[in-house]
C-alpha cells in the first residue's frame, strides 16, 4: 500500500517475490497483520486482477514457510480466501 507504514511495525520486511503463489501455498500462509485501503496496483494473490485504485484493497502480513510475505486481495477475494482456509483447516487467521 502507498504512504507511511505504521510507526510499530517491527515484523521483519517481506522479501519481494517472483510469481504467483500456488493454490497449496496460499493456503497455507498464515495471516499475521493486515490493513485496508486504496488499491496499489498489486495483483490481487486470489484472483490475479490487479487491484486498482479505485478498489478498496486487504494488504495481509502472513507467514509462509517460516517466511514473511505480503498479500494483497480484493475485499471479495480475501473473504474468500478466509472462507476456503477456514474449511481445509489450512492457513489465513488473524
Amino acid at each position: 500500500m502507498k504512504g507511511p507504514a505504521p510507526a510499530d511495525r517491527s515484523s521483519p520486511v517481506p522479501e519481494p517475490r517472483s510469481g504467483r503463489l500456488t493454490v497449496t501455498a496460499l493456503r497455507r500462509a498464515t495471516s499475521t497483520r493486515m490493513w485496508g485501503g486504496k488499491g496499489c496496483g498489486a495483483p490481487c494473490d486470489y484472483c490475479r486482477v490487479t487491484v486498482s485504485p479505485s478498489d478498496i484493497e486487504y494488504e495481509v502480513e502472513a507467514q509462509l514457510d517460516g517466511k514473511p510475505l505480503t498479500l494483497h486481495f480484493h475485499t471479495r477475494c480475501h473473504d474468500a480466501w478466509r472462507t476456503e482456509c477456514e474449511a481445509t483447516g489450512t492457513g489465513a487467521s488473524a
